[in-house]
C-alpha cells in the first residue's frame, strides 16, 4: 500500500500508483537530512511516499509538489533574496518548502509540525496554517483528488474557471471531519 502510515484508515484512495507516490533511496533521504535538517516526520513521508507526479490541479495555478531529488535546490528560491544570495532575515530556519502554487510556498514547520502557505513576494511573510500536521495537510490533498478527480473525473470548474458551489460545499464538508475550521478557511484562500 502507498503510505500508509500517513492516511488515517491506512487504505489509499488508489490503487498503487508509482507515478503519483513512491519511496526514496535511503541515500537520498539521508542527504536531505544532514543538508536541510529534516525531521523524521517529513525524511519519513519522503522515505515512504514522496511525490512522483509534479502537479495536482485544481483550478488556477497547480500545486506543485516537491520530489525529493529537488527539495533541497529549491529551498534556496524561498529562503535567500536571489539577486543578492542573502538570507531573507524572516525567513526561520525551520520551514521547508515542500510544494508551491503558483510560487506562494507551502511550508511544513518543524517547529510547529504544521504545514502554512505564504503570499511569497509580500513585504512581509505571513503564514496562513493549512494543517496542524502533515498527516493532516497529505489527507487534505487526497480528499481534493477524490473529489475533483474521482468523482467529478476532472470537471470540477465551472466556465469561470471557478470550482462549483456544490463541489466546494462537498469538499469543505470532508475536510471539515478531520481540519480546524481556520485550516479550511485558508485552503479557500490557496486555492483562489
Amino acid at each position: 500500500m502507498v503510505c500508509n502510515r500517513f492516511l488515517s484508515n491506512g487504505k489509499p484512495p488508489w490503487k498503487r500508483a508509482d507515478w503519483l507516490v513512491g519511496s526514496t533511496d535511503e541515500t537520498v533521504v539521508r542527504e536531505l537530512r544532514e543538508a536541510l535538517g529534516l525531521d523524521e516526520e517529513l525524511a519519513g513521508w519522503y522515505r515512504e511516499c514522496a511525490p512522483r507526479m509534479g502537479e495536482l490541479d485544481f483550478g488556477g495555478n497547480p500545486v506543485q509538489l516537491y520530489g525529493p531529488e529537488e527539495l533541497m535546490d529549491l529551498q534556496m528560491n524561498f529562503s535567500h533574496d536571489l539577486q543578492n544570495m542573502k538570507r531573507d532575515p524572516e525567513w526561520k530556519i525551520d520551514w521547508i518548502v515542500i510544494a508551491d502554487k503558483g510560487l506562494d510556498p507551502l511550508i511544513y514547520d518543524m517547529k510547529s509540525k504544521g504545514v502554512y502557505y505564504a503570499r511569497h513576494g509580500q513585504r512581509d511573510i505571513t503564514l496562513k496554517r493549512l494543517s496542524p500536521d502533515l498527516k493532516g495537510w497529505i489527507k487534505a490533498l487526497v480528499v481534493l483528488c477524490e473529489i475533483c478527480y474521482l468523482t467529478y473525473h476532472g470537471r470540477f470548474v465551472d466556465e469561470n474557471g471557478e470550482i462549483s458551489p456544490k463541489i466546494l460545499q462537498e469538499m469543505k464538508e470532508k475536510l471539515n471531519a478531520f481540519l480546524p475550521g481556520e485550516c479550511i478557511g485558508n485552503w479557500w484562500s490557496l486555492l483562489e
